[in-house]
């Protein structure tokens, strides 16, 4: 996940001399250590070093009876500020390579997310515990690229349908899970009648000011996004090792307020409340267990 990097502050580690150097030093001087049974031979472990406010790396490998280290990946993470609700989260393990992929559809709006899972161990760990249950998660989208651009003008009557529609949505969305078909034929239904809406708009107008936001997966196996949504909070972060800066910022698209995390050098414009923000992101995150 080197493209990634930057967006925790390490944007200007480009040589292997210095890749080597940071992994050294999170090795050395790790703040959390995490180990669990892989085979006969070996341990998983994970190795975690905070960089900032919410900000770290992670390495993940195989220690073996020799107490021979072997580290398969050195990812970037961003622990999330806030939870997001759903009813279940599945797992899809690939341990060779050490990733792990969680897929869930968020609790309000039914969007699917799929993200990297961070807490791996802890997973591993709790997974076949049946008194564990899930809390939510807690994902972050760690962006490349990005642009700041204008909203959409919206009216007072605007606003307060669009209010009424989101809860309408939310209401099929419940009764669709509670297994009533009608309600799903409505919601689709719906969905048709808006994409028709929305082609026809497009042969007259500018894509950004027909659509408000939008949440596309890019590439579902590496969990990769293109973003457009609203910005509803922000703040500045520091890298204490580098310096460099990095904005977070909440930002609502689908119905759905989603946590971004880009670094200030790879962003076009300055981000503000109610600015919008597009980009492409790479979604990882935890499960919150209880």
């Amino acid at each position: 996940m080197e493209t990634y990097m930057s967006a925790v502050g390490f944007g200007s580690i480009k040589k292997k001399k210095q890749w080597d150097k940071l992994i050294e030093e999170v090795l050395n001087h790790a703040d959390k250590r995490y180990v669990t049974n892989h085979d006969e031979d070996h341990v998983f472990i994970e190795y975690y070093k905070s960089y900032g406010k919410n900000i770290g790396v992670v390495l993940r490998g195989l220690l073996d009876n020799e107490k021979d280290i072997d580290f398969e990946t050195c990812d970037p993470y961003f622990e999330s500020k806030y939870i997001m609700e759903v009813s279940e989260v599945e797992v899809e393990e690939d341990e060779e390579d050490y990733f792990y992929f969680a897929a869930t559809e968020e609790e309000e709006s039914g969007v699917e997310i799929v993200f990297q899972l961070q807490n791996i161990i802890e997973y591993l760990e709790i997974k076949d515990d049946k008194h564990a249950s899930i809390e939510g998660i807690k994902v972050v989208g760690l962006a490349s690229k990005g642009t700041i651009i204008l909203p959409v003008e919206k009216s007072e009557n605007d606003l307060e349908y669009e209010n009424e529609q989101k809860e309408w949505r939310k209401e099929l969305l419940k009764r669709i899970k509670a297994g009533d078909e009608e309600a799903r034929k409505i919601l689709e239904t719906e969905a048709e009648e808006a994409a028709e809406i929305i082609e026809e708009r497009l042969r007259h107008e500018d894509i950004l000011s027909v659509i408000e936001g939008y949440f596309i997966p890019v590439d579902y196996l590496e969990a990769t996004y293109s973003i457009l949504g609203e910005i509803k909070e922000i703040e500045l972060i520091i890298n204490e090792e580098t310096r460099e800066e990095i904005y977070w910022m909440l930002v609502e698209s689908m119905g759905m307020s989603i946590e971004i995390a880009i670094n200030a050098n790879e962003l076009v414009g300055t981000p503000l409340v109610g600015m919008r923000f597009m980009g492409i992101c790479w979604m990882q995150g935890t499960i919150v267990f209880s």
